[in-house]
């Protein structure tokens, strides 16, 4: 494992804070894989699950066992976690300004296809280099106007060129669920049987511009805004949602790790014999929400879920 540690903007003089990342396997080797934890800092079961996910991830490295690169930040949001007010934790915004930490990502789509306008070639593969090369220089073009966007402009970097993101949360009651890209279901089924999701929510664009969706999104609107070209699928992103904030135990972290580690054997980062994938609980629905937000699932069983407003 490789520990390293990116400075963020302080919050006031003396303040400073970083982001701690772990990298496993070989550095540059596909596929790679970014999983992060608790952006929103209140939501403690990804940590848990990112601590027994180190410690899996270790022992399988010491094994020669991991193939791609796997970078996981096991808490992704050291703003938040310093927010307490009269001793109540507030982690799902940023107190300066009331903006969600999972909410207001760069669209970079509009200024990465003028970069690429006239570019592409009828290789896959090399325009999915020149596109990570176009987000990467889009990015690194945004300036942040606060200590909160420097933190989501470090997360984005690092997840953006991954062939997989898996963003770990959880939601304040709610049974196992997650989101992602409709032309990525296909990709999660195998990862939402293995968590035992109960609702498996699918949309081209959710609103409001989360994390998993600057990671996707830009792949399925450039291959539509240039359809005489190639261009795969590069950045498979989808949110976990690992039940409620009060559903914090070691027990549940510990499966919550072992079927990511299932689903990356399947996806070849980790070598070994492919798991047993149990039938799922439920498929993919697409979700259009009655307003720009995300819902949380509360029934028991997907068939016929409930919902409310996050």
């Amino acid at each position: 494992m490789r520990t390293e540690n990116i400075a963020l903007a302080p919050l006031a003089p003396g303040a400073s804070l970083s982001l701690t990342v772990q990298r496993f396997g070989p550095e540059g080797a596909r596929p790679r894989i970014y999983i992060q934890a608790s952006l929103h800092a209140d939501e403690i079961p990804g940590m848990i699950a990112a601590h027994h996910l180190r410690e899996r991830l270790t022992k399988l490295e010491a094994e020669g066992r991991i193939k791609g690169e796997i970078i996981l930040v096991p808490s992704a949001n050291p703003i938040g976690l310093a927010q307490r007010v009269m001793g109540d934790h507030i982690g799902r915004f940023h107190l300066a300004d009331g903006v969600n930490f999972n909410r207001g990502y760069p669209h970079l789509v509009p200024k990465v296809a003028e970069r690429i306008e006239g570019e592409l070639a009828n290789d896959g593969e090399a325009n999915v280099r020149l596109i990570r090369e176009a987000l990467r220089a889009e990015l690194e073009a945004w300036q942040p106007s606060n200590a909160a966007e420097v933190m989501k402009k470090a997360l984005l970097g690092l997840a953006q060129e991954a062939d997989v993101v898996l963003d770990m949360h959880c939601d304040s009651e709610a049974v196992v669920h997650l989101y992602t890209h409709t032309r990525s279901a296909e990709e999660f089924a195998p990862l939402s049987a293995l968590i035992g999701s109960r609702a498996y929510l699918i949309a081209d664009v959710s609103g409001d511009e989360p994390f998993d969706e600057a990671c996707s999104r830009p792949w399925a609107e450039l291959a539509d805004r240039f359809p005489d070209h190639p261009i795969p699928f590069g950045c498979h992103a989808t949110t976990l949602e690992f039940r409620g904030e009060r559903d914090v135990y070691h027990e549940t972290g510990k499966a919550d790790a072992a079927a990511m580690i299932d689903y990356m054997v399947l996806r070849g980062a980790i070598a070994g014999e492919a798991p047993q994938v149990p039938e799922a609980r439920c498929q993919a629905t697409p979700w259009p929400p009655p307003s720009r937000s995300r819902l949380r699932p509360t029934a028991s069983w997907c068939s016929k879920p409930t919902w409310e407003q996050r």
